[in-house]
C-alpha cells in the first residue's frame, strides 16, 4: 500500500518538475519515491530538495511554483490518498483515519500521529469481536483441532491420497 502512495507522489513531483523543465526532475520523482518510505520526513525533505534544485537551476518564480506544486501533491497524499489507502488496509473508514491522526497528534505530537491508526485499527477489530457475539458460543474441539497430524503421519506410515 505504501509503495503505491509513495509511486502517486513521486509521479506528481516528477510530472510538475518536468512541466517546469526543471533538470534532474527524473532523479527527483525516484528521490521522492524513495524518501516517501520515511515516515514523517522523508517526503518533506525530497519535497524541499526538488525545490531547492528549482531554485538553483531556474530562479525563484520556477521554485515558488514547484513549491506550490510540492505542497499541493503532498495535501492530496496526505488527505485523501493516504486515508484511503490506509482506511482499506486496516478496515477502518477513512474519515476515521483522519480524525485518528489528528487525535493522535494532538495528544501526542509526531509518535501520536504514527501510533494512532494501528491503535484504531485495534480497538475497532475488538469492538466488532465482541459486539459480532462469536465468543458467547461454545466451540467444542474437534479431533483435527487437537491433533494436527493424521494419525498415519504419526505412526510413521505413507497416508492414502
Amino acid at each position: 500500500m505504501q509503495i503505491f502512495v509513495a509511486f502517486v507522489d513521486a509521479l506528481g513531483i516528477g510530472v510538475i518538475a518536468g512541466i517546469l523543465r526543471i533538470p534532474l526532475a527524473l532523479p527527483i520523482a525516484v528521490a521522492v519515491f524513495l524518501g516517501s518510505f520515511v515516515p514523517v520526513v522523508g517526503a518533506v525533505v525530497t519535497g524541499i530538495l526538488a525545490v531547492f534544485v528549482a531554485l538553483v537551476y531556474n530562479g525563484p518564480v520556477v521554485a515558488l511554483i514547484m513549491l506550490a506544486g510540492v505542497l499541493f501533491i503532498q495535501q492530496i497524499e496526505g488527505h485523501v490518498l493516504q486515508p484511503l489507502v490506509m482506511g482499506t488496509a486496516v478496515k477502518v473508514h477513512p474519515l476515521a483515519v483522519v480524525f485518528a491522526v489528528a487525535t493522535g497528534s494532538l495528544v501526542a505530537g509526531i509518535a501520536g500521529a504514527l501510533f494512532a491508526v494501528p491503535v484504531v485499527a485495534t480497538v475497532n477489530a475488538m469492538v466488532l469481536f465482541v459486539a459480532g457475539g462469536r465468543w458467547r458460543q461454545p466451540h467444542r474441539p474437534s479431533e483435527d483441532d487437537m491433533v494436527p497430524q493424521s494419525r498415519a503421519a504419526m505412526k510413521g506410515e505413507p497416508e492414502d491420497v
